[in-house]
């Protein structure tokens, strides 16, 4: 708002006066939707902003049990075609954990914890897996139904964590019973799991046993999975990671160093990466020294035996915590180990000279009262027995022995690489064709006895997965929602002003399917765009398939406002996305697919201004109405401000421009929707006048460039008259604007338009003509 002058002030000379340029207001984004709801990943309670579909999948998942958000969100990127974008928050219960995978380093003697990569968020989308061993609180007439199994105190599980993993009753050989459901536990308090229907536990295993049960859950695919190889610029010192998400590599990190003061520091390269959202990293490590051995490795260790194809490496190692004594050598001490075996640390807390207890990382106490030189005996098929066999100086009531189990999982290895003699050979590798828990094959013709023999050091390459993920949907209730996506004055939503995005218009899509959820949670979405001056769409629960029923349900339930929008049905079916060519429907609601309609059109006319109805408003997924094929009263539903979602020349298509008004200046949608897009692009739009001097000519420039703004509006017809000066009147004068209002700090402009109206109803009259003596 100033100008600049350049050269002589008294003296002879030119000058040079730099006028500013013109102000301009820049418009608004078109067709960006919010909606909060339960996705398979993503940060929880957070703005994300995600304008394509691929990224969409990338960051938030996709197709996930117990909710449609994600179907909604897939249907807007399909129907926006590229038109908008979405604003989404995430809504947990709060119980969800990130998956996670610990490194360890490769010492082959004594392999060390160095760090953890965790999933970057909770959730089973970055793995699942876990197993548990229990036993019976008191006995299986007790304790064990047909269906149901109670896990004693012993247990922490969320509700429904275990669900699709398997039971294994100890007695009851070869038998797996599926997990339908579990209820939430704390140690302390019981869990109690149910099965699927048709299951008989209690008459399989006999209502006087008295034994224990075995719980597992897989991944079954759906995974993060990462490969450690040596640094691709530095291999000698430094490490990579590749991450893979449920296959398929998703993003490489290169260069990586253990150390935090290098510039390829593994935690801030893998964490302040922007277009990383799979993994976080958590440095173990910290005041050790940084070593070639301090690298991480998917497996590196010991070879104990070798052959042309096959390499048996060393599947435990050991070191002395507290006390004295050494140990033998620890390729003797492990008894018979199996597949089942699963790695883990144990922990050997002796009482006596002879005497000590063990207890597992993973299971807990796993064996008490053991002894020296006599074999452990875990009572749990996921732990190997073992031997301590002391020697040297014999141990005292101060031993601790620290045993590292260290196997492989059969068959996880298979098209991965291993290198038999890392030292002295480190760019000879074979690639594994099959492994079991405590042996890598290749194939024949191959020599690995050409590089390697026993008491080498061996690293192998293969995607090893993380596991023990939770969800967090099972527990959650109307405030979690409210809470983490709809509190007026903490929503993540708030984050949206200042960015450009112009009008947004938000949803819940699916809450009426979510257990637990009520309509409290679209009440309080409504009061979120009452108070920010958006729009908010609500969902007529699918119960409901009457018109009087659905327009109390406005009324009575929800309460009305005008920058609520509905339609009805809200519900119907489209052709199961997750089972093609199978002809199976999906329950689901339109919120995604109207938005995504309404997007594009607004794209298309380059605004809000033309109604999104219409014969060319189609829905085209829509296969059939959760109503039936009930003919629909709109008679009633228009008046009362709901749309309809109605089936013309063979489309289902949206029907209707009302909001659920108070205020009938406002009861049409796409007047209330370019009222409140102009009301945020103005509000972003003059933050350049703020400070500005307060007198006339900063007058001159406010005017010009409202005028400048709205004239394209006048013509593409956004605003209507014969004249620009009909459809839009400004008034920025000394009247509105005396010395009193500018020394407040105040410059007062008002706006007056002629929004674009809609045609609702042609009316066309039509009668027969009249007889004339002469028509010629």
């Amino acid at each position: 708002m100033t100008e600049r002058r350049y050269g002589p002030v008294k003296g002879a000379g030119t000058t040079i006066t730099e006028k500013e340029g013109s102000r301009q207001i820049q418009q608004g984004a078109l067709g960006f939707c919010g909606m909060a709801g339960i996705f398979e990943k993503g940060p929880v309670g957070e703005l994300v902003i995600i304008k394509t579909a691929k990224e969409f999948n990338k960051q938030m998942g996709s197709y996930y049990d117990g909710t449609i958000a994600p179907d909604n969100a897939k249907d807007f990127y399909e129907l926006a075609r590229g038109a908008g974008g979405l604003a989404l928050c995430r809504v947990t219960d709060g119980n969800e954990v990130q998956a996670l995978k610990t490194l360890y380093t490769r010492n082959g003697d004594l392999r060390e914890s160095m760090g953890v990569i965790k999933a970057a968020n909770g959730g089973k989308w970055g793995g699942k897996a876990l197993k548990f061993k229990g036993d019976f609180p008191t006995d299986a007439a007790t304790d064990v139904t047909a269906t149901t199994l109670d896990t004693g105190d012993e247990s922490s599980f969320a509700t429904d964590q275990l669900k699709g993993g398997y039971v294994e009753l100890v007695d009851v050989a070869n038998t797996q019973y599926e997990i339908a459901s579990n209820t939430a536990s704390a140690v302390g308090s019981s869990c109690v799991i149910t099965v699927l229907d048709g299951s008989d536990m209690l008459t399989d295993i006999g209502a006087g046993a008295d034994g224990a049960f075995y719980i597992v859950l897989d991944n079954a695919g759906k995974e993060i999975t990462i490969s450690v190889a040596d640094g691709e610029d530095n291999p000698t010192t430094e490490f990579s990671v590749e991450v893979f998400v449920d296959g398929a590599s998703a993003r490489k990190f290169p260069n990586l160093n253990t150390d935090p003061d290098s510039a390829n520091y593994w935690v801030s390269a893998i964490n302040d990466d922007e277009r990383n959202f799979y993994i976080e990293a958590v440095d173990g490590w910290a005041g050790k020294a940084h070593t070639t051995a301090a690298r991480p490795a998917d497996h590196y260790g010991k070879v104990t035996t070798v052959t042309e194809t096959v390499l048996t490496p060393e599947l435990a190692d050991f070191n002395i915590l507290a006390g004295v004594g050494a140990l033998v050598s620890p390729t003797t001490i492990l008894g018979t180990t199996t597949d089942e075996m699963v790695e883990q640390t144990f922990t050997c807390t002796f009482s006596s000279e002879t005497a000590f207890t063990v207890a597992s990382d993973i299971f807990g106490v796993v064996g008490a009262a053991e002894a020296i030189g006599t074999p452990t005996t875990p009572l749990n098929k996921f732990c190997p027995p073992f031997t301590l066999d002391m020697s040297v100086t014999a141990p005292d009531a101060t031993t601790v022995v620290i045993v590292h189990y260290k196997p492989f999982v059969a068959s996880e290895l298979v098209g991965g690489f291993v290198y038999p003699d890392k030292v002295n050979a480190s760019s000879t590798r074979f690639r594994i064709t099959a492994n079991t828990h405590s042996t890598v094959s290749i194939a024949s013709g191959y020599y690995m006895t050409d590089v390697s023999e026993a008491d080498d050091y061996f690293q192998i390459i293969a995607p090893l997965p993380l596991d023990g993920g939770r969800d967090g949907i099972a527990d959650l209730v109307d405030a979690d929602f409210v809470l983490q996506a709809w509190d007026i004055d903490n929503s993540p939503f708030n984050k949206v002003e200042g960015q450009g995005l112009g009008l947004l218009k938000y949803a819940t899509p699916g809450w009426d399917a979510i257990s637990g959820i009520t309509s409290a949670v679209d009440i309080a979405g409504k009061e979120y765009a009452d108070a920010k001056n958006h729009m908010y769409r609500t969902e007529i629960p699918k119960a409901i398939v009457d018109e009087d029923e659905a327009i109390a349900h406005i009324n009575d339930t929800i309460g009305r406002s005008d920058f609520l929008v509905s339609s009805f049905p809200s519900w119907g079916y489209v052709m199961d996305p997750e089972a093609p060519g199978t002809n199976k429907l999906k329950e689901v609601s339109f919120t995604g697919m109207i938005f995504g309609r309404e997007s594009r059109i607004a794209e298309d006319v380059k605004g809000y201004h033309k109604a999104a109805a219409g014969e060319d408003a189609i829905l085209p997924k829509i296969k059939k109405l959760s109503t039936g094929t009930t003919q629909l009263d709109h008679e009633k539903l228009n008046p009362a401000g709901l749309s309809m979602i109605v089936l013309k020349k063979g489309n289902f298509v949206i029907w209707g421009d009302r909001t659920c008004y108070t205020d009938p200046n406002w009861k049409f949608k796409h007047q209330r929707e370019l009222m409140s897009y102009y009301e945020h692009v103005l509000q972003e739009g003059y933050d350049w006048i703020i400070f500005a001097i307060n007198d006339p000519d900063t007058d001159a420039v406010a005017l010009l460039t409202l005028r400048e703004f709205f004239r394209p509006e006048w013509r593409k017809r956004a605003i209507r008259g014969d004249s620009f000066a009909d459809a839009a009147i400004f008034k920025l004068d000394a009247e509105n604007n005396t010395d009193a209002t500018r020394g407040d700090g105040d410059l007062n402009v008002e706006i007056q338009l002629r929004l674009a109206d809609t045609v609702e109803r042609f009316n066309i009259l039509i009668g027969k003509q009249g007889i004339f003596d002469s028509v010629g």
